[in-house]
């Protein structure tokens, strides 16, 4: 019978070759999420960035300009007193993925 190291994740994720492979798939995944936000930018302040972990790489949509509305854009929002009617969202992240 075969034995597999318990620990054969761990080893696979953290070779050069692998990281490099997802944070090249987050960068492709960025581009496709940038692109659809930009189709829908209203004032231009929500950005998508990608960051990378000691493993992971991350695909963000980044409100932090604007008014720290990331939730809302990705997901949309229902009607807010005094903020206008419900929205769509736009599904950046999930459309890139």
């Amino acid at each position: 019978m075969a034995w597999v190291d318990p620990n054969v994740n761990d080893i696979v994720a953290h070779l050069p070759g692998v990281k490099a492979a997802v944070y090249e798939k987050a960068q492709s995944g960025a581009g496709k999420a940038e692109a659809v936000l930009n189709a829908h930018r209203y004032q231009g302040h929500s950005r998508i960035t990608v960051t990378r972990g000691d493993v992971d790489s991350f695909v963000n949509l980044d409100d932090t300009r604007g008014e720290h509305a990331a939730a809302a854009i990705e997901y949309g929002r229902p009607f807010v007193e005094g903020r206008g009617g419900p929205t769509q969202g736009v599904h950046a992240l999930g459309a890139a993925f």
